[in-house]
């Protein structure tokens, strides 16, 4: 600790080269907190999705609708345990800018299905002796302030990626908030349940429509064959499906973004690659224009090892604290980023940097700190009293 006075004096010795060394740091490690953080995020995706479910959505593109006469023939198929019709009502929440997704579903048909949503049985019996009842997940339920009894108003913008006016003219929605889910995940209940049957009947045009459908099945085994009888049933008709597992599906959405794992550590490593220059040649020009103030310390009785260590000292402490200050603002950065309502509305929560890479991020900027300050400490090291004092 009795250093920490030299230590403080040659980094302000150069306060402008010091700040802009430290922003480079604080931006690399920054980046590298939140590209892992959404890494890790999406391999929680991955993981929640490996589930016994199916989504059937039109062959054409994603948001085309499909005829709700479809239902009844997919029930038909071998395999299948239960089915849901699926349409999505996009509307306004109280200001322009706060844009929500309520799912319409058959919601005792959807439990049978996402078996890891957890409703009470007396609020699954309240949502479906009301029309206008919505499941809400646990997650936006605090973060509205919401409670079971409140009303939702939504002015709707669309509905299936068509006008969402009701029967009445107006687009103007309700809906009552009669119960809550839990997922293991507890920051992924991010979804807003309605009964299909409502918003299908409200709806002024674009009845008997659905953006898809999910499907249970009881062996995931025969996922890819149950797909296949399924795309088999409308393979002539104007409305062709595309069955998918929902985990396949998620995965050929990121797969047209490109591998992403690759992506993140290439950026990551390019950046501190770059920024392994940029420290080096901070800190060796510090140690140049100090070799006659080094000179002096060993004057005063400081041995080689001790000065060799007071410039490895610098460039840990620099390295160290702009590192966290990084860290730490990717850690409050990322959750306000990803929690969106596009992402609410399919079940996936903010994501969060993992308490593993603070460790790691920590663990490299030591590492950038010893590979960038080792040069300089070690010509710090045997440096010549009266060679630097002659200025030779």
């Amino acid at each position: 600790m009795k250093y920490l006075g030299l230590i403080w004096a040659a980094l302000r010795r150069k306060p402008a080269r010091t700040l802009l060394t430290a922003f480079s740091i604080v931006t690399a490690f920054f980046l590298l907190g939140s590209l892992q953080g959404i890494n890790a995020g999406i391999a929680q995706v991955e993981k929640l999705l490996d589930v016994p479910q199916l989504l059937v959505m039109s062959r054409v593109r994603m948001d085309a609708p499909l005829p709700l006469a479809q239902l009844a023939r997919i029930r038909t198929v071998a395999g299948v345990t239960a089915v849901t019709p699926m349409n999505a009502l996009v509307g306004l929440y109280k200001s322009p800018t706060n844009v929500m997704v309520v799912v319409g579903v058959d919601i005792g048909q959807m439990l049978k299905i996402a078996k890891d949503m957890k409703v009470a049985p007396e609020q699954l019996a309240a949502m479906q002796r009301t029309r206008t009842g919505v499941i809400v997940g646990e997650t936006i339920m605090k973060e509205r302030g919401w409670k079971v009894g409140d009303r939702i108003p939504l002015s709707a913008l669309s509905i299936n990626g068509i006008g969402g006016t009701k029967t009445d003219g107006t687009s103007n929605w309700v809906f009552d908030i009669v119960g809550t889910y839990t997922v293991p995940l507890a920051d992924w209940a991010t979804r807003i349940f309605a009964n299909y049957d409502y918003i299908n009947d409200a709806l002024a045009s674009g009845q008997n429509q659905v953006l898809g459908y999910y499907v249970g099945i009881a062996d995931p085994a025969r996922s890819a064959q149950i797909s296949q009888a399924i795309d088999n049933l409308f393979a002539n008709s104007s409305d062709q499906t595309r069955t998918q597992n929902i985990k396949d599906f998620m995965n050929s959405v990121l797969d047209q973004v490109g591998n992403i794992n690759f992506l993140v550590n290439g950026i990551v490593g390019a950046v501190l690659f770059t920024l392994l220059f940029l420290t080096a040649n901070t800190m060796s020009q510090s140690v140049r224009e100090r070799i006659n103030e080094l000179a002096v310390l060993k004057t005063l009785g400081f041995t080689d090892a001790r000065v060799q260590w007071l410039v490895l000292a610098e460039a840990l402490v620099l390295s160290l604290a702009a590192a966290v200050v990084g860290l730490f603002l990717a850690g409050r950065a990322l959750p306000w980023v990803t929690n969106s309502a596009a992402l609410q509305s399919q079940g996936i929560g903010a994501m969060h940097v993992p308490p593993s890479v603070f460790g790691y991020g920590l663990g490299v900027a030591v590492l950038l700190a010893l590979i960038s300050g080792l040069p300089p400490a070690r010509r710090a090291r045997r440096l010549a009293i009266v060679t630097a004092l002659s200025g030779r």
